[in-house]
């Protein structure tokens, strides 16, 4: 660029800048008025820039490829850093670039490092550097929010092959920095590998970025179109041509071109973005360059274990193997996030591995609890060959999760109706607290490798977490209501990290609280009569009552109350002694009550008084829903111990016994295939048990006894309707599906649904009987419109939904059109001037002219019938040329619409 023009373009591109940061009135605009004025103003700057560097080709074909990351510095400030790659040989160098912070104001920063590559490919690093007095990169913001940081800079290399005119359209990349006091304070992801690759014609060609996060947040990946000067696409930018296709995998970030079918230079461009407990907080933009040559060459294979996890404190070991197809020699080298942390970084030894056609490199790495993250490390394997004219690449991703060791130690033991948890604090101290796990019984489960937190098919329920790690004790009192005697609890503790990571699952630990109180057993319906509707209560003693600490004499005294919660406890007996543990409630009528009824048994020493209660347990209440040909069951339990299945009971009309007619594992039953209004009775009978040992088993219980009788409530399915308009006789023939051949069995009539507009309600037109009749012809004076539905009835009056509603309007037929000759001659043929056949007219407005204008004929019949008099004299009209204005007032689904006609007519007697 000349001196002469690089001033004219850096006076323009200054004087639009002053321009635009001025109101009207000389005030500086807001953001939103800037952000509008600028937008405009750039395509005003873009078109300066493409009419002063259309004479640029030889002197400013520079950028091929660039990106911009940051890093979060402290509260609101951030540090900004450009790379880009350019064209070693143009004099179009950029000592400095200018970047968009996004809040309405910008920087120039210095460069702080050139590297000459092979290939005429320079390397530009634009970092903060005080040492060098670089210092522009650091930018602090008023507040949160969401800002694009972006960067242009005329201009492109020449000769891209996907972007027309490539030399004259500038370089634009952006990253989005969202500032969120919620989500926390965030870095950007730097890409490892370099954004300049090369590939062959008709050969696989895969590009990983190596893309790495500080934070440990999840990346995703998507294909962009290039873009140029203020962000927009740039027009006539294609993706690369492929023989198969071209894409990015999401996951992984890998480039996929299947398979590159034209050499040279190509520009993509991709996003990667960043996701923080399932929310976009960032995103970089890479834009960057491939070329493709006419090669005879295969890119090396790298063989490498999959995916694998480690436990934070050990050393993970593999080896990497490179083999060129070609007897090439080979490079393998590495990249990712585990060579990136701080503390204890992993290595390759060699490094990087150097030979003829094989290489092996082998991987290490001292794992520390600082590596804990819950989305995996990434390690990018780089084989490369030394083949002439170019060297081929190949990639290898392996994804390590590092784990945080399990608490260990875990105890359990029963104090009260309570259950004590100990374990020794977790290894790694980046954990910000423990989450805890319970079951009723063993589950036996053991985690396998890579296996993090408690999954749920262990049966294991979360019941509560802290968040502090030094805290190694817990107390399960079940939030207040305490633990139930009778079962066996086991538990299982984790370590929780910020970002979602979990670690191992601790030991099985479990206890059983002590039997110091009685254990209810059984609230039923009392099996020696079930018709009696007595109740039957039972109760386990308290074998491990401290007699001497807690002296006799002892009492049960057993409460009730109605419904199942036991919300209304009151005493209704009491047992001296600890051996009488049954009781049949002869108070109570389950069958006729209506509702279940609950009980507790509370244990007491007339010496010392209150000790200790049962848990409530209510009895079996069964419920019944009637429905077509089914009974529906349920029976929710409300009971202390497990129930492990259900036998379902029934007594057929007529019968005198009850017989087992199936079992669920679930509260409920659906017995289907019975008779409408035949009379069914059912009881169930509860097989469960306490999970603690010692205690009766399998414990049974049984319910009141239920009646029922299925009724017809179901309606058939809607039939599928049809319509079919026969325009001779203006009538609609209706046709329709009989849902008793293929959903129903006892449809026993139709009602048919009528609208003469759409969207006015339906009213009923007819019906029509029997079900087999599924036709119906509609006349409606001559008018066609209107929308039809059908509904079927069943024997007991159900009635099915609507079936589709069909509409038919008046184009349905041949709309209303006039001839243009008629022979009123008393011949006995075409003596009447009258319309064609039409169906759907109100009315009409039929006014006919002679040639001078005046009326011989008016009418509203939509007929007409002129029989070529005049109107008023009956005077023969004499042979000629008539005109006529005919408004026609249509019905149509809309409502009457007028149409007006305009035509001659040729009246001839001879």
């Amino acid at each position: 660029m000349s001196f002469i023009q690089e001033y004219f373009f850096v006076d323009v591109r200054e004087r639009i800048r002053y321009y635009i940061s001025l109101a009207p009135g000389g005030r500086i605009l807001t953001n939103f008025g800037f952000q509008t004025m600028h937008i405009a103003l750039k395509k005003i700057l873009f078109i300066c820039y493409s009419l002063l560097l259309a004479g640029l080709q030889a002197y400013g074909t520079h950028q091929r490829a660039a990106e911009i990351t940051y890093r979060h510095i402290s509260g609101l400030t951030y540090e900004a850093k450009i790379i880009t790659y350019t064209y070693t040989p143009s004099p179009a160098d950029r000592p400095a670039l200018d970047i968009q912070w996004g809040d309405g104001t910008s920087s120039t920063l210095m460069r702080t490092e050139k590297i000459n590559l092979p290939d005429n490919v320079s390397k530009n690093v634009y970092e903060y550097r005080p040492e060098m007095g670089a210092v522009t990169n650091r930018h602090t913001y008023s507040s949160p929010g969401t800002y694009v940081l972006y960067m242009e800079d005329p201009n492109r290399n020449y000769g891209v092959v996907n972007i027309p005119n490539s030399v004259n359209v500038p370089m634009y990349v952006e990253t989005i920095l969202v500032i969120n006091p919620f989500l926390g304070f965030n870095n950007s992801p730097v890409l490892l590998n370099p954004p300049i690759d090369v590939g062959c014609v008709n050969q696989l060609f895969i590009h990983n970025p190596g893309a790495y996060d500080i934070d440990g947040d999840s990346l995703s990946y998507r294909l962009v179109n290039c873009k140029t000067f203020g962000g927009i696409d740039i027009p006539g930018f294609t993706q690369p041509m492929a023989s198969n296709s071209f894409s990015i995998n999401p996951v992984t970030g890998d480039v996929i071109w299947d398979s590159p079918i034209m050499q040279g230079e190509y520009n993509i461009a991709f996003v990667v973005e960043e996701w923080r407990n399932g929310v976009k907080i960032g995103s970089v933009t890479r834009d960057m360059q491939i070329e493709i040559l006419p090669c005879n060459n295969t890119p090396p294979v790298i063989t490498v274990i999959t995916d694998t996890c480690v436990t934070a404190g050990e050393i993970l070991r593999f080896d990497a193997t490179a083999i060129d197809p070609d007897g090439n020699k080979v490079t393998l080298d590495a990249t990712g996030g585990p060579f990136e942390v701080l503390e204890s970084p992993a290595y390759i030894d060699p490094d990087p591995a150097f030979g003829n056609d094989t290489v092996t490199t082998a991987f290490t790495w001292h794992t520390v609890c600082s590596h804990v993250q819950k989305q995996p490390y990434q390690v990018f394997l780089k084989a490369t060959d030394d083949d002439i004219p170019i060297n081929l690449v190949s990639y290898k991703t392996v994804s390590i999760t590092v784990i945080c060791p399990p608490p260990e130690n875990l105890t359990a033991e029963a104090i009260g109706s309570t259950i004590r948890l100990n374990w020794d604090k977790v290894a790694c101290d980046k954990a910000k607290g423990y989450r805890f796990f319970r079951r009723i019984g063993e589950s036996g489960f053991v985690p396998e490798v890579c296996q993090t937190g408690v999954p749920p098919f262990t049966g294991y329920v979360m019941i509560h977490e802290n968040d502090d790690i030094n805290i190694t004790s817990f107390i399960d009192d079940d939030n207040g209501a305490g633990l139930i005697h009778g079962n066996r609890y086991c538990y299982m503790v984790i370590a929780y990290f910020l970002d979602g990571a979990e670690s191992y699952a601790s030991n099985e630990a479990c206890a059983t609280l002590k039997r110091d109180v009685p254990v209810i057993t059984n609230v039923s319906n009392d099996s020696t009569d079930l018709t009696m509707g007595y109740g039957f209560i039972a109760w386990s003693k308290p074998t491990e009552l401290d007699t001497i600490q807690i002296p006799g004499p002892y009492q049960y005294v057993l409460y009730r109350s109605e419904g199942s919660a036991g919300s209304n406890l009151q005493p209704i007996t009491t047992f001296p002694g600890l051996d009488d543990t049954l009781f049949i409630d002869q108070g109570i009528d389950l069958n006729q009550s209506g509702i279940p009824f609950s009980y507790r048994v509370a244990l007491e020493s007339l010496t010392f008084g209150f000790i200790g209660n049962s848990q409530t347990a209510a009895s079996i209440f069964l419920r019944l829903t009637e429905t077509d040909e089914e009974i529906i069951l349920s029976f929710q339990p409300f009971v202390p111990w497990l129930n492990e299945y259900y036998v379902i009971y029934r007594k057929d009309e007529g019968a005198d016994i009850f017989d087992s007619v199936g079992f669920s594992l679930q509260p409920l039953y659906r017995d289907l295939g019975l008779v409408n209004d035949r009379q069914y009775c059912y009881y169930v009978k509860s097989v469960g048990k306490y999970t603690a040992p010692g205690f009766v088993t399998p414990i049974i219980n049984y319910s009141q006894i239920a009646c029922g009788r299925p009724v017809d409530d179901v309606p058939p399915c809607p039939p599928e309707l049809s319509v079919e308009t026969n325009c001779d006789i203006a009538i609609n023939d209706l046709a329709w599906t009989n849902p008793n051949e293929y959903c129903a069995d006892d449809v026993a009539k139709y009602y048919i649904f009528f609208s003469p507009l759409q969207g006015v309600d339906f009213i009923l037109l007819d019906s029509v009987s029997p079900a087999t009749n599924t036709t119906y012809a509609h006349f409606n004076n001559g008018n066609i419109t209107g929308c039809y539905a059908v509904v079927a009835i069943d024997s007991t009056g159900n009635q099915s939904e609507f079936s589709n509603i069909v509409c038919v309007d008046n184009d349905a037929c041949s709309v209303y059109s006039l001839p243009n000759v008629f022979t009123p001659n008393d011949d006995g043929r075409n003596d009447l001037f009258r319309p064609f056949p039409y169906t759907s007219v109100e009315k009409v407005q039929m006014t006919i002219f002679n040639r001078w204008g005046n009326i011989v004929y008016e009418t509203e019949d939509p007929d007409i019938n002129w029989d070529g008099k005049h109107y008023k004299t009956n005077v023969k009209c004499s042979d000629g040329v008539y005109f006529y204005v005919c408004i026609v007032h249509e019905l149509t689904l809309f409502g009457v619409i007028a149409r007006e006609l305009r035509g001659s007519i040729t009246l001839l007697t001879d």
